[in-house]
């Protein structure tokens, strides 16, 4: 008998294939029986074989069988009394039934009791095989005490003790046979079912992992086409669509060239991959679904290089946070004492050639703590704390508080932020550094005088990927093109007198808030630094017919002409 637990798994619709339907076409076979045999009976086409000893028995018998039969059919439809009593029920009436038109036809010789085989079998198979075998049994019984009965009424000509036994044994044979099948059929079923659910479970499970989870998961046919992609793989290419089976060139002409390119070399070095303005930079990984099929799927694994370069650096900032923190003591004191001592000895000295030596000792040293305390202040650089900001009235309050600081006049940092709703979500602290960094760049390598050095902050939001940014320009010479690969290399100066480190932290600090920093090169001179942010949900939405003419144009890069005009 199946377990309690095998039974409660198998699904309504399963229940119902292997109880009520199967019932019912049991309980049409009753009723197509008892029709036979008084369709039989009345038009003698049997000759001397139903109800030859007692005739009206047999037909009353067979029209009451054929009213009970009718009567099972309506139960069954409406289940009621339940399933185990409805086939207790009828297993017992279709015994006494199937007995009393075997003894009304001249006994176990008519051969109609071997009709009882068919019944105890269909019965057992819905019985558990202690009922089974009680089935079979009270069957067995019914024809021995049929033929008892015959035997002592004397009305059968030869009563055969032994051809009704060797009944009752096929009996309990085809009911031990049906009842062992059907058990093992319904635990075989509800073990199907379990099963079949369980792996529907994780098949929701796995779907709900890939949904939810942040890296970037496309499957591709060899020829490029895509055959599904998670929501993180939208949203790291653009939040672009990807349902409807689109071509992956469609959607990212650089990814499907690596694509191609990794079909050829499958052992290449997956290098981060740069997409258009406003959109983060990608860090592919392929791998073959079935690397025993020729044209088989493949997998595509994106993530944001940011964030993967963001871990990075927390490690390699914690190796120099701790090596920092072992030196800094050593190096420190001995400057301070350097330092305290050159300046004891300057106010000592009275040739000039000798203070000069005393200054550049001072010097020297102020720049050495200068570089220590960049250094520091990278190893203890912490998480970022993401708020949303208005760009235009946060850079509004940067311009006072920067013009006042370095003795600036108020137009020579001119703020451009259309719309003037843009929201970012960043960092407050590390924005006010970042700004103040690239403010103060501007001014120490414009190779002009102060007064007329002009910086222009000009931002918006991209029409093309949504995303806000802030483009940092100035009316320096610029940086010459061999150079600015290595700008963002920590130690990297042309200056004699910086430590390399300023560009270095900035963009540690733009990477941390999840938004990048770039230099582009203007065509009229002067240096471009764009910063592409996170966008706020607070921003509202933007009109995409607003006018962006003064920050960007074709390819990305910033239309400075007007800007410069103001400029010269």
């Amino acid at each position: 008998m199946p377990s309690s637990h095998l039974n409660a798994s198998i699904p309504p619709e399963n229940q119902e294939q292997h109880t009520w339907r199967p019932l019912r076409l049991l309980n049409y076979y009753r009723l197509f029986l008892a029709s036979a045999f008084l369709i039989f009976f009345s038009f003698g086409f049997t000759g001397k074989i139903l109800g030859t000893q007692q005739p009206t028995l047999f037909f009353w018998t067979c029209l009451l069988y054929l009213v009970i039969s009718i009567s099972f059919i309506y139960t069954a439809y409406t289940r009621r009394p339940e399933f185990k009593q409805q086939v207790g029920i009828q297993a017992a009436i279709d015994i006494i039934t199937i007995t009393v038109l075997m003894h009304s036809s001249g006994g176990i010789e008519s051969g109609i009791g071997m009709l009882l085989i068919v019944n105890v079998t269909a019965s057992s198979v819905f019985l558990s095989k202690q009922n089974a075998y009680l089935t079979s049994s009270f069957a067995s019984l019914t024809v021995l005490a049929e033929q008892y009965s015959a035997s002592y009424l004397q009305l059968g000509e030869i009563i055969n003790y032994p051809k009704a036994g060797i009944l009752g044994v096929l009996l309990f044979s085809s009911a031990i046979i049906a009842s062992t099948l059907s058990t093992r059929s319904r635990e075989s079923q509800a073990l199907a079912s379990q099963t079949t659910a369980e792996l529907a479970d994780l098949e929701k499970l796995n779907e709900h992992i890939i949904k939810n989870m942040h890296t970037g998961i496309v499957v591709v046919l060899p020829n490029g086409q895509i055959y599904m992609a998670n929501e993180a793989a939208e949203v790291l290419l653009g939040n672009r669509k990807l349902d409807g089976r689109p071509h992956l060139s469609s959607i990212s002409a650089p990814l499907y060239q690596r694509l191609r390119e990794w079909l050829k070399s499958p052992n290449m070095e997956q290098l981060p991959l740069q997409q258009e303005q406003g959109l983060v930079d990608l860090q592919p990984g392929m791998s073959m679904l079935d690397i025993n099929r020729k044209d088989s799927e493949i997998i595509i694994f994106l993530e944001d290089a940011a964030q993967l370069n963001q871990r990075f650096q927390e490690v390699k900032l914690a190796s120099l946070g701790r090596l920092t923190a072992s030196i800094a003591h050593e190096i420190r004191n001995p400057l301070g004492a350097i330092n305290h001592a050159a300046q004891l000895l300057s106010e000592t000295l009275k040739d000039s050639s000798n203070i000069k030596l005393s200054s550049i000792i001072t010097t020297q040293v102020q720049r050495l703590n200068h570089t220590i305390e960049n250094i520091l202040q990278l190893s203890r650089q912490n998480a970022s704390n993401r708020e949303s900001i208005n760009l235009f009235n946060w850079l509004e309050a940067f311009k006072i508080e920067f013009c006042s600081s370095q003795g600036l006049n108020q137009d020579q940092l001119l703020i451009e932020i259309t719309p003037r709703d843009t929201e970012i979500l960043f960092d407050a602290s590390h924005l006010h550094q970042v700004i103040w960094n690239l403010c103060s760049n501007a001014l120490s390598h414009s190779q002009k005088q102060k007064q007329q050095t002009a910086i222009q902050l000009l931002g918006g939001v991209t029409l093309d990927s949504r995303h806000p940014f802030l483009d940092i320009i100035d009316n320096g010479k610029g940086i010459p093109p061999e150079l600015v690969h290595q700008i963002f290399d920590p130690f990297f100066t042309t200056s004699s007198a910086g430590t390399g480190l300023g560009l270095y932290i900035t963009k540690e600090m733009v990477e941390s808030n999840r938004a990048k920093i770039r230099y582009i090169p203007l065509p009229r001179g002067g240096s471009c630094f764009r910063i592409n942010f996170l966008a706020s949900h607070k921003s509202n939405s933007i009109d995409d017919n607003y006018d962006n003419s003064n920050t960007t144009e074709d390819h990305g890069k910033p239309n400075t002409q007007a800007g410069n005009q103001r400029l010269i």
